[in-house]
């Protein structure tokens, strides 16, 4: 009987920490199918041989005694750990499965005709299960899609609005006609949250209204039978092209006034319109252009464009550590401070390389001037870089086009004049490692990198060519002047 008694603790508390070891690995990864046998196996055998423990004779409080107990109540601290941490957000299956319980609905689509209920019939539906704010914004879009009969197929959207406690509330929905006739919802309030103006589901509303997309509709099904539609509204929008824009009469923004402009050959000569849009396509038919219905559509010149996009740049340039790129035109910007700074700006360019001018601010980029009408000295190429040490010292780089040729050029007067600067190949005595595998000379060593400052040392970097982190160094401890050759 002793015998038996220690044998029934023994596989009792192998099948107890079997049991807890599964549990602990469904709540954090699932899969209980996998783990169903064993866990119902360890289950069994628990409950089985902790009867059979119970029935038997009293065990006597010995040293197996107390090990047995520390044996099981250290394992329940280990894996029960291990399944509490798994409800913790992001941590396993179980905090993910808590989440749905917590915050996911389904949601009837009761109204799932297009054609007859439109977007109001979806919004009664959402409201009627989970009080929807009165005023409602989109996180990014509102996408749905429907059938020839108007038989809604899909929806897509995140809406957002204040709720009646004064929190903000948003609502991710997602509906899929094959999955069955219920809207997956998930519910999340924040306790704060910007309310964008542009991103009003009103306007989509009033642009279903009066746009003529049903006529639109019947065209297209005469010519392409039985297709898939869809609507998809992003908020204000901008266009910088007229292909498939249609205006709309109305009052978008509420504000009593019917603004904008309907002349779209406008964008022939530049610029962009902005308005609010609602484009209606078929998906299916990727070639036929979507037709898009705007509202208050507002022309911004291009002039005005390249002037915001300025301002942005110098922005960007004024936070950056080194130089920046505007990618639109290629203008190097580099700020010393808020208010100091410098552009490189294109004056011509051809067969991939560029002319440059120098330009300067004092004011943090409301007014320029230029200082260097040529700060390359006659050289054409693409800008390598643009640093200043201070409002006097700085330095300019200039590769050709095929990047496996660089100079880097000096002023000491704050860019109203450069020099070239010069290096004592001379000096050199040793060439890197690399060099005799891909049977490079010392001529081949011309593309001067953009010096760096460690204290008072400036550092340059010669490779053959730009994206090289091998070549030979030469070093500076007067600003740049004179360069001495770094031996490794």
């Amino acid at each position: 009987m002793k015998k038996n008694r220690r044998l029934f603790g023994i596989l009792f508390l192998i099948c107890y920490l079997v049991t807890l070891s599964q549990i602990r690995l469904f709540c954090r990864v699932g899969m209980i199918r996998s783990r169903l046998p064993l866990l119902l196996l360890g289950t069994v055998g628990a409950v089985v041989c902790f009867v059979l423990w119970l029935l038997s004779e009293k065990t006597r409080r010995n040293l197996l005694f107390w090990l047995e107990w520390t044996v099981l109540v250290g394992g329940t601290l280990y894996f029960g750990a291990g399944i509490v941490y798994s409800a913790i957000p992001y941590n396993g299956a179980l905090a993910w499965q808590i989440e749905e319980w917590m915050n996911q609905k389904k949601v009837t689509l009761e109204h799932d005709n297009f054609l007859e209920s439109g977007v109001e019939g979806i919004l009664t539906d959402l409201d009627k299960a989970l009080e929807l704010p009165e005023e409602l914004y989109i996180s990014d879009k509102f996408q749905v899609s429907f059938d020839r009969n108007g038989e809604i197929q899909s929806l897509d959207t995140m809406l957002y609005g204040k709720g009646k406690d004064g929190k903000k509330r948003s609502y991710l929905a997602d509906y899929d006609r094959q999955r069955g006739d219920s809207m997956i919802v998930w519910i999340d309030r924040e306790e704060q949250g910007e309310y964008e103006e542009d991103m009003r589901l009103a306007p989509m509303l009033e642009l279903l209204e009066k746009a003529p997309w049903r006529d639109q509709q019947k065209v297209w099904e005469d010519a392409y039978g039985d297709v898939v539609y869809e609507m998809l509204y992003c908020g204000r929008r901008s266009f910088a092209s007229g292909d498939g824009l249609q205006y709309v009469e109305g009052d978008a923004d509420k504000d009593g006034k019917q603004e904008g402009s309907s002349n779209f050959s406008l964008l022939l000569g530049g610029g962009e319109f902005l308005g609010f849009e609602l484009s209606f396509h078929m998906p299916e038919e990727e070639y036929v252009t979507p037709v898009r219905y705007m509202m208050e559509p507002e022309y911004i010149p291009q002039a005005a464009l390249d002037q915001k996009r300025q301002e942005e740049q110098v922005q960007e340039a004024q936070k950056a550590e080194m130089w920046t790129i505007d990618q639109a035109d290629g203008t190097m910007y580099y700020f010393l401070d808020e208010k100091l700074g410098w552009a490189l700006e294109v004056a011509d360019a051809a067969a991939g390389s560029r002319f440059y001018i120098l330009k300067k601010t004092t004011d943090g980029g409301n007014t320029w001037e230029v200082c260097s009408q040529d700060p390359f000295m006659g050289d054409i190429g693409a800008s390598q870089g643009l640093w200043f040490l201070d409002e006097n010292l700085g330095f300019a780089g200039l590769s050709g086009a095929s990047q496996s040729h660089a100079e880097i050029y000096r002023t000491t007067d704050g860019g109203t004049t450069f020099g070239k600067i010069s290096l004592p190949v001379e000096q050199v005595t040793k060439l890197p490692a690399s060099a005799e595998a891909y049977g490079f000379t010392l001529q081949d060593y011309d593309y001067m990198n953009m010096p760096q400052k460690e204290g008072d040392v400036l550092t340059m970097l010669v490779t053959t060519q730009a994206g090289e982190s091998e070549g030979i160094v030469f070093q500076s401890q007067d600003g740049g002047e004179t360069w001495e050759y770094m031996e490794k």
